[in-house]
């Protein structure tokens, strides 16, 4: 009853103003979590590459990303995440419970699998991906699509 109250406000007053909505968008408010970032760059010359690192507001401030290229073995994706220096962030810590790593992995491992199966992707930001004491929720992604161009081979000239 509340959300359809505010919801009849907002479009009162979005009317008034000559810009009635066509309709909302509800999600469910993601829990917090420990902020990291998974995305793809389609390297012309070398294909899809993963990355994973600090997320949030702290991916300009810490600039801490591991990068490989597709396809992620689950080793990969342990050692991407592990060799992170904000690493410490996903672990117990003053009370507060560890994160779960390996829903994290998971993610990355399936972000990885959709850079290799759909080369149409020539970006993509998942930013933040909450880690939580159970699981992972992307809260928030960008993704840049077009056509792809056949790799060139090795020392081929422009």
């Amino acid at each position: 009853d509340e959300v359809r109250d505010v919801a009849r406000q907002m479009t009162q007053r979005l009317t008034d103003v000559g810009q009635p909505p066509t309709g909302f968008l509800l999600q469910r408010m993601a829990p917090q979590g420990v902020e990291m970032i998974i995305g793809i760059v389609h390297d012309p010359q070398f294909g899809p590459v993963v990355a994973v690192g600090a997320g949030g507001v702290l991916v300009e401030l810490l600039k801490d990303v591991s990068v490989r290229l597709t396809p992620l073995t689950e080793r990969d994706a342990s050692d991407m995440i592990r060799n992170l220096k904000s690493y410490p962030r996903l672990e117990a810590f003053r009370g507060r419970p560890a994160s779960d790593v390996a829903a994290l992995e998971d993610v990355l491992l399936r972000v990885s699998a959709m850079a290799e199966d759909l080369p149409q992707i020539l970006e993509l930001d998942c930013n933040p991906v909450m880690v939580l004491e159970e699981g992972a929720v992307i809260v928030d992604a960008r993704v840049k699509v077009g056509p792809t161009d056949p790799p060139r081979p090795l020392g081929a000239r422009r």
